[in-house]
C-alpha cells in the first residue's frame, strides 16, 4: 500500500513538472556543445575506420619486415579489431546527436513529443556508457587477475 502512495506522489510530482526559460535556456545550450561534440565524434570514428581499413594495407605491405615483432596475429585480425571498435565508438555519438537534434527542436518550437525522445536518447546514452564501464572495468579485473596469478606461478 506504501508503494502504490509513493510511486502515485512520484507521477504527480513528474506530470507538474514544467521546464521555464532558464532550464529551457540552460537544456538548448547544452544541445548545441552536443551536437558539437557529436559532429566531432562522427568524424573521429570515421577517421578510426579509415585508419583501420587503411592499416589492413599498409601493415600487408610491411609484413616481412614485422616478422622480427613476432605479432601473434596476422594484420588483417588486427585492422577488423581496429574497425569493430570504431563502430562500437559510434553508438554513443549516435544518441548525442540524437538527443541535441531532439532538445533543440523541443526548445525552439515547445514540442513535448521531441523533449522526450530528447530525454529517451539521452538515457539511452547514459546506460550504454555505464554498461560499456562495467564491461570494461569487469575486463580490467579479469586482466589484472591473469597477470598476477601469471606473475605468482612464473615465481
Amino acid at each position: 500500500m506504501e508503494d502504490t502512495i509513493n510511486s502515485s506522489l512520484t507521477t504527480d510530482t513528474v506530470k507538474q513538472l514544467e521546464l521555464t526559460s532558464e532550464s529551457a535556456a540552460y537544456l538548448l545550450k547544452a544541445a548545441k556543445w552536443g551536437k558539437f561534440l557529436a559532429i566531432l565524434g562522427f568524424i573521429m570514428t570515421s577517421l578510426l575506420i579509415i585508419a583501420g581499413i587503411m592499416m589492413s594495407f599498409v601493415l600487408n605491405s610491411v609484413k616481412d619486415e614485422m616478422i622480427p615483432l613476432n605479432m601473434p596475429f596476422s594484420p588483417k585480425v588486427l585492422s577488423f579489431f581496429y574497425v569493430v571498435v570504431a563502430a562500437i565508438s559510434m553508438i554513443p555519438v549516435i544518441f548525442l546527436n540524437s538527443f541535441s537534434n531532439n532538445a533543440v527542436k523541443a526548445v525552439k518550437f515547445s514540442d513535448t513529443e521531441k523533449m522526450t525522445t530528447s530525454m529517451k536518447q539521452l538515457k539511452n546514452l547514459f546506460v550504454f556508457l555505464g554498461i560499456s564501464t562495467i564491461v570494461m572495468l569487469a575486463l580490467y579485473v579479469i586482466v589484472l587477475l591473469i597477470i598476477g596469478t601469471a606473475a605468482i606461478v612464473s615465481f
